[in-house]
């Protein structure tokens, strides 16, 4: 069993938890206190296990957690413009954390991290 020495840049960290926030946030605008769409609260178990698996440096977590962060958004936007007064101001927040979320799981310090993580080289 060998150690692993790289390590994991904060842009990273920073973008697990800027996702896991943000997808929470655009769940709660579908989830009624008495009645949660099994689909929304299945959407976000899946997201939280991707960013999860994403932070640890694997590349097709980072791709789920992208795809899966997007299908969140779209498909909660019609549960929270039902609400006027609150619903769109907590989708524009769970897009505002989410979304430069997935961002920086893309820059090139975490490129460099997925890569390294996966063995590699900077030329493939």
């Amino acid at each position: 069993m060998t150690a692993d020495t790289t390590r994991r840049p904060r842009s990273v960290t920073l973008a697990v938890v800027l996702s896991v926030l943000g997808t929470w946030t655009a769940a709660s605008t579908a989830v009624e206190p008495d009645e949660a769409p099994a689909f929304v609260l299945l959407l976000f178990a899946a997201c939280l296990w991707f960013a999860v698996r994403a932070g640890r440096g694997r590349r097709v977590a980072r791709t789920t957690v992208a795809c899966l962060t997007a299908l969140m958004l779209v498909f909660v936007s019609p549960f929270a413009l039902d609400d006027p007064p609150y619903g769109g101001a907590t989708l524009l927040l769970a897009v505002l954390l989410a979304v430069p979320g997935v961002v920086l799981l893309y820059l090139p310090a975490a490129d460099a991290y997925v890569r390294a993580r996966s063995g590699e080289r900077a030329g493939t």
